[in-house]
């Protein structure tokens, strides 16, 4: 074991810089894959790795800082790794991360001058490493190589600091200078679908971004209601808000995308390769065959490694920078047409460019319900998580738990799922939306009474999607029919925002702010029987909805009707959710796999509706300072 030991020992500056170069190769191959799904595992896989990256490359570089005296002493790592100094500038191209992901969450942004101070911080303590080594051995051979290693080790940490810069919001993140944006195409210049959605999403990126901080949209917007109304379906309108929102907006806010769109972005980094490719040249001539006993071989080899597979690195990034639409667009408006065909090719390739078919989201909404919380209605599919819950529920009571929100964080690990979201779901919300431009109001002769009584007490927007997801429930399970399953998927899409979503409270505004306590608020309101079958349980929640609001609802009669009142009612408050939500809360959440409320947020930013919208100012002016007028739950319905 002792033997072992000392091995690690003396091969650990080896090992660390392996390590850093490995966890880059990983960070740059799955780095922007979040932004297709939603995998817990995957997540946590990359935030580990994103983490340690600077862990393991700081520490490295820590480790070479001290070691003036150990080499004094006993001259071990000068004597078995004399290359090993040679390697901190490798260590400050590793600190400057990776195209496809310079910040993990919007939050990493907001710290870019943090990642100024470090580089700072880093960079001296880097020079201080490779001065010494030279002094120490003597050994300016390596000095050459290693001052061009060095200008591409800064200028790399020097564009993540720069990206996370553009990636915060509250910046100015202007790309009025882009080098892309220097000629501006005609979208008549453009054959097919495919082409028109890429340059429109791209000519809306400045005003989308705009959005995103809270400021008013800008002119280009001015084209989007008759382009939209008069040429797309739900289907084509949603894919071109998908690739506005997953092509264009995430590499904007997590990736160097911004940096590498302007002139001395690509200016940097052409210098950065030219540096990185004479060290290299340098390197080969000063480690010739001569040289191997004074090197070592296995230090040599590790030197080409990384010089090699940074290379790999970089060829595959320019492929995924030219197979961008910014790039596409640019040497289509500049008349390259055989350098635009190769990057059209590489744009659709399923390998580095976006698809047609692929979403640039997770294209899933959760799913929570509350009859799940206390335990009486489980998917088929969650058979298993239904006895673990039964498990945990016997336990906790074993021990004197017996109130549920001591289990809710349980309920919301087990319970909580995802499905795709259809065409039905975005039909009906792009239809709802472009009703609402029209003017068009809608009559609810069945939830109407219960709205008006809703919003005469006040009830917060909590309670209005409680009451509404128990009414949806207890519909469901006296009637079958085919609105159902569209009906429970926009109630526990609903629900799931407002009490199971790990961000509910930035998300919406509405929502309460604990979602725990909230819930069990509800539990306790609307099911103080939470004992017996699932029938039971819904007629006393039936007989406490009618209760509370004195109302009798219609959930016998005329189960169609009823239904669609409810599916659409569910679209409306989705709307209004929307409306009322935070843009820097969409800006972080296309980090996870995005959401389908941004989506509708979006399209209302769009259309000009919700508090995004001229429609808001209105409304500030109606109501002034008179606490007395209600809220807007009425004016969003149409009541």
């Amino acid at each position: 074991m002792e033997n072992i030991w000392q091995l690690i020992n003396e091969w650990e500056i080896q090992l660390l810089v392996l390590l850093s170069f490995i966890i880059q190769v990983f960070l740059f191959f799955t780095g922007s894959l979040r932004r297709h799904g939603t995998n817990g595992l995957l997540r946590v896989m990359i935030w580990i790795a994103y983490l340690g990256a600077d862990v393991v490359a700081v520490y490295a570089l820590g480790f070479l800082s001290r070691q003036e005296n150990a080499t004094t002493e006993n001259e071990t790592l000068r004597r078995t790794h004399p290359l090993a100094f040679f390697w901190a500038p490798f260590l400050l191209l590793h600190l400057g991360g990776q195209d496809t992901i310079t910040s993990f969450s919007i939050e990493d942004n907001n710290l870019w001058l943090r990642h100024l101070l470090n580089l700072v911080a880093q960079v001296t303590l880097a020079l201080y490493v490779f001065y010494k080594s030279i002094g120490w051995r003597r050994n300016t051979q390596l000095l050459a190589p290693g001052i061009f290693m060095f200008i591409a080790g800064v200028i790399k940490y020097g564009e993540r600091t720069m990206a996370l810069r553009y990636g915060n919001l509250y910046n100015d993140r202007s790309t009025g200078n882009s080098f892309f944006n220097e000629q501006t195409p005609d979208l008549g210049l453009y054959d097919g679908y495919y082409g028109i959605r890429m340059l429109f999403a791209r000519r809306m990126t400045d005003d989308i971004d705009n959005q995103f901080e809270g400021i008013p949209r800008m002119n280009s917007l001015f084209f989007f209601d008759e382009y939209a109304t008069n040429t797309l379906d739900h289907s084509q309108l949603m894919k071109l808000l998908d690739v506005e929102l997953g092509t264009i907006m995430y590499d904007d806010l997590y990736t160097k995308a911004p940096l590498l769109r302007k002139r001395s972005g690509i200016v940097l980094r052409c210098i950065s390769q030219m540096s990185a490719i004479v060290a290299f040249v340098l390197f080969t001539f000063v480690t010739s065959n001569k040289q191997e006993d004074r090197y070592g071989r296995a230090d040599i080899a590790i030197t080409y490694i990384l010089f090699i597979g940074g290379f790999l690195v970089e060829i595959c990034a320019v492929i995924m920078m030219v197979a961008s639409p910014w790039t596409w667009a640019w040497l289509e408006a500049g008349g390259y047409r055989r350098l635009a065909r190769m990057s059209r090719s590489l744009l659709s390739s399923k390998v580095f460019g976006s698809p047609e078919t692929r979403p640039m989201w997770s294209g899933t909404m959760g799913q929570y319900s509350l009859l799940s919380y206390i335990g009486l209605y489980e998917p088929v599919c969650h058979s298993q998580s239904r006895r673990v819950m039964s498990i945990i529920r016997k336990v906790a009571g074993a021990f004197g738990i017996r109130e549920a929100k001591s289990l809710f964080w349980v309920s919301k690990l087990l319970d909580t799922k995802s499905i795709a979201v259809d065409d039905k779901v975005t039909e009906l919300l792009v239809a709802e939306i472009r009703h609402f431009t029209h003017g068009g109001q809608r009559q609810w002769p069945n939830l109407g009474p219960f709205l008006e009584e809703s919003v005469r007490r006040r009830s917060d927007f909590v309670t209005i999607v409680s009451l509404l997801h128990l009414m949806t429930e207890i519909q469901l399970e006296l009637n079958s029919v085919a609105l159902a399953d569209i009906c429970r998927k926009l109630s526990n899409y609903m629900f799931y925002l407002a009490f199971a979503h790990q961000n509910a409270s930035s998300l919406l505004l509405l929502a309460a702010g604990n979602p725990g306590s909230a819930i069990e608020r509800v539990r306790k309101v609307f099911l103080s029987v939470v004992s017996g079958s699932k029938d039971d349980v819904l007629r006393a929640a039936s007989a406490e909805i009618q209760k509370l609001i004195q109302i009798e609802l219609p959930l016998t009669e005329q189960p169609k009707e009823t239904l669609e009142e409810l599916r659409d009612m569910w679209v409306r408050i989705l709307i209004y959710a929307a409306g009322k939500s935070r843009p820097e809360a969409h800006a972080a959440q296309l980090a996870r796999g995005g959401e389908l409320i941004t989506f509708v947020w979006l399209l209302m930013v769009h259309y000009k509706l919700g508090d995004c919208g001229s429609e808001q100012i209105e409304l500030t002016q109606a109501r002034g300072n008179d606490p007395d007028i209600p809220p807007r739950t009425l004016r969003a319905f149409h009541l």
